[in-house]
């Protein structure tokens, strides 16, 4: 089966059944855009999460009484418990990356997720992508986005199993997404050439800690000048101290699932910035990443945990990391030969951990 066949299953799959009572899958779509009325840059999310399908199929489940959600359908009543249960919902959130960067989400019922072999919908329509097109709307109290967008996958990854009941696939490393996304009123054009898309998919039990995402498609040789055209990475973890690379270099395409012997990774904070760093060694290569990302440029996302009420995952992301990448190949006597030195720009970038809500 091709890349493309294996990663169009894997967007329009649903959870397995041991994951449909505790489980959780996100799908999200990252890309670069531009407001039409100022012409500032803008780095966008579109994302997708589903908790414990089975769990409530008809109903919202959202045990926190302190953040009650907006919900699409009034008819869907809040009743908060003694007992904490845990989640169980399908959640469309829109947004700008960056510290008071806007963000709409709405929730439904697990059951408003549709999937089928051509399509992947939410509420008729909410949410929906089949084929190349992907459009819908979310409203959170007097705050409103809607999304009209094309996406042309242009280099994928099948999907990996990072350890037992948890799963990490790329759809489309790279692409180019074009069509425009409201936003709280804001109008944002989003341009193939310039939108540097990133497409992923992340399910399982429960999420990877500590969480650690890198992933660009921005990137320039330092030693040609150009822009390398055929050039993207992500990296995605942690997962039982080893993490998943998939990187394409020109005509160099490098996977690893599972990453483990000899490799180093980390992720620190410097003075105003956070710094992350990734080495691999191949069986012929070496990739060594650099990355950094100043703290007044992220803001902090917040996800359910399937299996405790009481826990979060909070992420800390921007979309403006910039750093360098150098891929060496090994030459005899443990000599290594540096066959491309780039400059990374509009870098995704992530470190997160669990979080107990004091509220509860």
């Amino acid at each position: 089966m091709s890349t493309l066949r294996i990663n169009n299953k894997l967007e329009l799959s649903p959870l397995s059944n041991s994951l449909k009572k505790t489980g959780f899958a996100r799908w999200r779509y990252l890309f670069n855009a531009r407001n039409s009325f100022s012409g500032e840059k803008a780095s966008l999310f579109i994302e997708l999460y589903l908790i414990n399908p089975n769990l409530s199929p008809n109903e919202v489940i959202w045990s926190d009484p302190h953040e009650v959600p907006h919900f699409k359908d009034e008819s869907q009543l809040y009743m908060p418990e003694e007992a904490l249960s845990p989640h169980s919902y399908v959640a469309i959130r829109v947004g700008r990356y960056g510290l008071g960067g806007e963000v709409v989400q709405s929730f439904f019922p697990a059951s408003s997720l549709c999937l089928s072999k051509s399509l992947l919908d939410v509420a008729r329509g909410a949410f929906h992508l089949e084929n190349e097109f992907l459009s819908g709307m979310a409203e959170d109290e007097e705050k409103y986005a809607s999304w009209q967008l094309k996406i042309e996958k242009l280099c994928q990854f099948a999907p990996g199993k990072m350890q037992k009941d948890m799963y990490w696939g790329v759809p489309a490393v790279r692409c180019f997404i074009s069509g425009d996304l409201q936003l709280c009123g804001e109008t944002y054009l989003v341009e193939p050439g310039t939108s540097f898309g990133y497409v992923d998919k992340l399910w399982g039990k429960d999420y990877p800690y500590p969480f650690f995402h890198l992933s660009c498609s921005h990137i320039s040789s330092i030693i040609t000048g150009k822009p390398l055209v055929n050039g993207a990475f992500a990296v995605q973890g942690v997962y039982r101290d080893s993490f998943a690379l998939f990187t394409e270099i020109d005509t160099i395409k490098l996977c690893r699932p599972r990453v483990k012997n000899k490799s180093n990774f980390g992720c620190v904070v410097m003075d105003n910035k956070v710094h992350w760093t990734v080495s691999v060694p191949f069986h012929h290569h070496l990739i060594d990443i650099d990355i950094f990302c100043p703290t007044d440029e992220m803001s902090v996302r917040a996800y359910s945990c399937p299996s405790n009420p009481r826990e979060e995952l909070q992420v800390l992301g921007g979309s403006t990391g910039t750093g360098e990448l150098r891929l060496y190949r090994k030459i005899k006597k443990k000599r290594l030969e540096l066959i491309e030195h780039a400059i990374l720009q509009d870098v995704r970038c992530e470190y997160g951990g669990r979080h107990q809500s004091e509220n509860l």
